[in-house]
């Protein structure tokens, strides 16, 4: 897994780590707990003259990590940690593509 500075993800493992304030009392982190799996988006709509939309979703296994595995994991807090099994993108490329033609990708991790 590549990880760049803006990326919350964590190279050791291979998974993406999500923290945030008040994160082990929010509802996701209780549905990760719950259920040990996630879908996580990221979508954006980078021009609207031409109208361009793009997103990712990554689909996998969860871990809702309490303060004290956190640490033990050298992570600062609750942690929602994502083991990345699917991959699905659309309109990362082909900016010269009309957004009526582009067709997702997915693949398996």
């Amino acid at each position: 897994m590549t990880c760049s500075s803006l990326e919350v993800c964590n190279a050791a493992t291979t998974t993406i780590d999500i923290q945030g304030y008040n994160m082990a009392a929010s509802h996701k982190f209780r549905n990760v707990a719950d259920s040990g799996k996630v879908a996580f988006v990221v979508d954006d709509v980078p021009s609207v003259d031409p109208w361009r939309v793009r997103c990712v979703e990554i689909r996998g296994r969860a871990e809702a990590l309490d303060a004290d595995a956190a640490q033990a994991n050298d992570l600062g807090g609750p942690t929602i940690r994502i083991h990345p099994e699917r991959i699905i993108s659309f309109g990362l490329g082909a900016t010269d593509q009309d957004v009526h033609q582009l067709v997702s990708n997915a693949r398996d991790v």
